[in-house]
């Protein structure tokens, strides 16, 4: 199964990762291989993890206070947000309906 992820999802993978870069180096590296790791257990088992909304699924990140958001279309994994889940729990549900 193929992924993608939405243009501010990708946004905040990035931003993340520099943050955490900037505060130990190294340490965003670490968060890029939890989010790559999540990535591909979800591509291989897409509807084990929790349904938070609708269809929507999160993963949590091991490590890092982070939820994967996404859902499966079709033959595809979409991933809405990155998400530090101390924040706003709804900032991101807009993304999905402005496509």
């Amino acid at each position: 199964m193929t992924h993608r992820f939405a243009e501010e999802a990708l946004a905040e993978y990035i931003a993340a990762g520099q943050c955490y870069n900037r505060q130990v180096p190294g340490l965003g590296d670490a968060f890029a291989d939890e989010i790559e790791a999540g990535v591909g257990k979800i591509r291989a088992v897409p509807y084990v993890w929790r349904i938070v909304e609708d269809d929507v699924r999160r993963f949590l990140v091991a490590r890092f206070p982070y939820g994967i958001y996404y859902t499966v279309e079709d033959d595809r994994i979409v991933i809405w947000a990155v998400k530090h889940l101390h924040r706003d729990p709804d900032y991101w549900q807009e993304r999905r309906t402005a496509r």
